[in-house]
Order: structure tokens, then C-alpha cells, then sequence
């Protein structure tokens, strides 16, 4: 097991409760787990702040922090957080003793305050990316006028070198086609921040990320959530926000420069994705008319 360090806003019980008894809120989750990237998270941050028609609080997960990272990045987070009528945000260290990548577990702790929050919407967004201020309002619309589940809209890459505190963004590329659920379950064209889920409407079991997987463990998710769930896609060719690549190899995706590193990466890829095949054979997957 793990524990947590806490800082913000108080916790509330809302456990298992309805709509009407939750908040209409969208609890943002972000991963953090590299302290000299302070300055991208801060950008994170400043995208959800300036969200137009949607109330949001970060949740901002650490990953085994000190306490003087911490603390700095509690600091840089309220810094960035200054409408006195937004949820204050929340911000936690993952702490369990252990080393190497922990970012499913991080998400899973960030999953278990939200629902202390008693906020019906959960998105997730990692600390190197960031939103367009439309990106909720926009996938709110379908959750708040119809019964779906979870919905998507589409998000754009950046190609950039990454430098100290900011990224040059040399290009613009939209690599990720889809346009149903037929083709997500066929693939993951669906990236993390892509999507918004209405835990009004979905079970809270299937809330979590697989401890097990390092990598497409947002696929695993996502197939678990919304393949029994009728979800919406009437925002797929909408962009609302920025995948980022870096040319610097620091990214987690392979990007088949050849390079030994990045043959690696296609490694820990492969035996992840070999993992999830065999898990996804289980998953049920209905199909609403909300799908097409």
C-alpha cells in the first residue's frame, strides 16, 4: 500500500452519490513526476485555469517527492490558481518506498480523491500537455443534454524541442484518426486528454488504472469505461488541446528513430500492449447509437 501528503482543499464524503448529490465540477488529474519540469506544469495548470464554461480543480499527483520538491510544487500550482472562485486545488505525493515508474498508481490515488470530492466529471491531463480553454465546455455539452457516458473530442500534436522552461513548437500534425467507438476499440485514438467521464453514469469499480501496466494503461481504462458505456464522438475533428512530442527522446511514446533507446521503448510498448491483449478479451463492449 501507499501514503499520501496532502495540500488543499478540504476532503468531502460523497461516496457512491448521484447527480444531484455531486458537484458540478470536473476534477482534473495530473501526473507529475519530474520535479525540473516544474515550468511545464505550471503551463498545465494556466490551461485548465483559464477554462471558459466549466468549473475544474486540479488534482496534481507527485510521484515520491522530497519535501522541498513538494512544497515547491504545491507553491508553483497556487500560484498559477488565482480566481478565488474556483475550487482550490488539490495537490498529493505518491509515497510507497518503491522506485521506477509509477504512473498508473499515481492515477489511482488522484482517482481516489476525486471521488472524496464528490465531483461528477474526472479528466486527466499530464503535466507536458496542455488544453485549449474550450476543451470542457466542450466535452461537457453531450454529458449534461443526453445520457452518454463519456465524451470525446479530438487533440493535435506539437512537434517540439523541448528547452529549458518552454517548448518550441516547430510543427503541427493531427496523427490521431478515428471516429467512433468501432474504431477505438479497434485502437486508441484517443489520447489522455482527449475525453471527459460522467461518474454519474458509469460504475465506480471500473474506475481505476491497472497497476500492472506501464504503458497503454489510458487504453486500459478507456475500453474498461467506455466500451459497455454509450459515449459521444460528436467532438471528434474539434481540437482542444496539444499532444506534445519532443524531439529530445523524453517523451514515453516510441518515435522509431531506430535509435537503442528508442528500442526500448518499443519493448516496454510490445509487452504492455501483449499484456492488454489478453486482458481486453474480457472486457464487454455494447454499442448505443450515441457510438456513431
Amino acid at each position: 500500500m501507499f501514503k499520501s501528503t496532502t495540500s488543499g482543499a478540504s476532503l468531502l464524503n460523497h461516496g457512491g452519490a448521484g447527480p444531484q448529490q455531486m458537484h458540478e465540477v470536473v476534477s482534473a488529474i495530473v501526473r507529475f513526476h519530474d520535479p525540473a519540469g516544474l515550468a511545464k506544469l505550471e503551463r498545465a495548470i494556466q490551461s485548465l485555469h483559464a477554462q471558459n464554461g466549466a468549473v475544474v480543480q486540479p488534482i496534481v499527483v507527485t510521484q515520491r517527492f522530497d519535501k522541498r520538491a513538494f512544497q515547491r510544487t504545491r507553491d508553483a500550482v497556487l500560484r498559477q490558481w488565482f480566481f478565488d472562485w474556483l475550487p482550490e486545488p488539490l495537490v498529493e505525493n505518491f509515497e510507497d518506498g518503491g522506485e521506477g515508474d509509477a504512473r498508473s498508481a499515481l492515477m489511482n490515488l488522484g482517482i481516489e480523491r476525486h471521488r472524496s470530492l464528490g465531483n461528477r466529471f474526472l479528466a486527466f491531463l499530464d503535466y507536458d500537455d496542455l488544453l485549449y480553454s474550450h476543451a470542457y465546455r466542450t466535452l461537457m455539452r453531450p454529458l449534461l443534454d443526453s445520457d452518454v457516458a463519456v465524451a470525446f473530442a479530438s487533440v493535435e500534436m506539437g512537434h517540439a524541442v523541448g528547452l529549458h522552461d518552454y517548448d518550441f513548437v516547430y510543427d503541427m500534425s493531427y496523427p490521431f484518426l478515428g471516429r467512433n467507438k468501432i474504431d477505438l476499440v479497434r485502437d486508441n485514438f484517443c489520447p489522455l486528454h482527449s475525453y471527459l467521464v460522467d461518474c454519474a453514469k458509469v460504475k465506480a469499480c471500473e474506475l481505476y488504472f491497472r497497476s500492472e501496466l506501464s504503458r497503454v494503461e489510458d487504453y486500459d481504462f478507456l475500453l474498461r469505461v467506455a466500451g459497455p458505456s454509450p459515449c459521444d464522438f460528436s467532438g471528434i475533428g474539434r481540437r482542444i488541446g496539444v499532444y506534445l512530442m519532443r524531439s529530445d527522446d523524453s517523451n514515453s511514446t516510441p518515435s522509431h528513430d531506430g535509435s537503442a533507446a528508442d528500442l526500448e521503448k518499443q519493448s516496454v510498448w510490445k509487452r504492455n500492449r501483449d499484456s492488454l491483449d489478453r486482458l481486453r478479451s474480457g472486457y464487454p463492449v455494447q454499442f448505443f447509437a450515441s457510438d456513431f
